[in-house]
This record gives C-alpha cells, structure tokens and sequence, in this order.
C-alpha cells in the first residue's frame, strides 16, 4: 500500500499515511471521507499504533466508524483478522436500518435511537460495539445489555440455520442400492429334475452296496 507496491510493510509502525488510507479503505471499509481526515492530520502507522476510540473521535470522526475503526486496529495489533459471528446481512444494515430495528426489536425510544443515526452507526458498525460503546452514546446499562443479546441471539439463529442446512443435505444424500447378481428363476420342471436324479443316484448306491456284500 506504500508508493512503491501494493502491500503494507508487516509492521504497522512503518507504515506511511498513504498506507493507513489505504488500509482503512479497503480492509475496515469507512467512507473516503473519515480515511481522508488521517491522511489531512498525517496520521502514519507509528501513530495510529498508539491510537484509542478517543483519538479516532476527537479527528472528528462520528462514533459508529470510530468504533469500526478502534476493533479492526485492536485486531491488527494482534495479527487476528476481523470475523463477524453476525448474519452476513445485518452488516449490510443501513443506519436507519439499525435505527429502525433499535426502536422495533429492542424498544429503545425514538430519541436515542436517532442518536445511533446521528453518529452513523451503520450494521457493519453496529457488530464492532461492546458493552462500554453503547455506554458511551449514554444508553443505559439495561438497553445496552439487551441489545447484545440480541445480537447473540441473531448470531445462534444463524449457526443453527448452518447446521440445519448440514443435516438436511446429509438426510436428502441419495444412496444408490447394492447392485446383486442377477439370479435366474428355477422352474418346477428343474426342480423335478434335480429331485428324480438325486433319487436314481441314492437307488444305484445302495444296490451297489447289496452286491458288494453278497
């Protein structure tokens, strides 16, 4: 992502500004205008290293992608990469979405709710945000608690649904039967065969056996 290739030097205290734009436009996926208030304050990787929400809020930077922004870097410190648990479509919430489904599903009243929306929290923010990040918007403790669960709740309706997609697949699985030989069907008359030559062979056996000891 430097000036003289497409990948980021491994260690994030070397990278440039240019890197970190390009690190949060393609990796953590905020819009070109938040990634380019890091380039305007010339935020380079030995800076960002050091950042917390806080710094990432004070760039002027709304609280949904500030939140996004602070657990991609958590990660990247780590060396682990970001895996939602969530459905696929709920990053694809939009904040009125999420605003939406906050005042529907989780009863939280229509000011604070417009409060997400206010401060950009899209779907794809929304799976980022712990307990204190909601905190931090001034949701009590109860609605905070109860939108994770919520969460988790998505998240395990999701899991079952994959492994109710695995036993279904495997339940459908169409077996072949065991192709058998194929058998030619013994008539009467065979039968009545069989059954006089065994008894001439038994006749000529025990007159044989008469002679031999006369």
């Amino acid at each position: 992502m430097s000036q003289s290739g497409t990948e980021p030097p491994p260690e994030i205290d070397a990278w440039t500004k240019e890197d970190v734009h390009r690190w949060l436009m393609t990796e953590v996926k905020i819009q070109q205008t938040c990634a380019d208030i890091f380039i305007a304050e010339e935020v380079s990787g030995d800076a960002l290293i050091a950042y917390k929400k806080k710094d990432v809020l004070d760039l002027g930077i709304k609280h949904g992608p500030a939140v996004k922004i602070t657990s991609y870097l958590e990660r990247l410190k780590t060396g682990s990469q970001h895996e939602s648990l969530c459905p696929s479509d709920v990053e694809h919430w939009t904040k009125e979405k999420v605003s939406e489904w906050l005042r529907q599903h989780v009863k939280v009243d229509s000011k604070k709710a417009q409060r997400f929306q206010d401060e950009d929290v899209s779907g794809d923010c929304l799976v980022c945000f712990k307990k204190q990040d909601f905190l931090d918007l001034e949701l009590k403790k109860g609605p905070a608690v109860k939108i994770l669960n919520k969460l988790d709740g998505l998240k395990t309706v999701t899991q079952r649904n994959s492994m109710g997609m695995g036993r279904t697949q495997h339940k459908n699985k169409t077996y072949l039967p065991v192709e058998k030989q194929d058998q030619q069907p013994v008539s009467q008359e065979t039968k009545r065969k069989g059954s006089a030559e065994n008894a001439t062979i038994l006749i000529k056996d025990t007159l044989e056996n008469l002679y031999a000891r006369i």
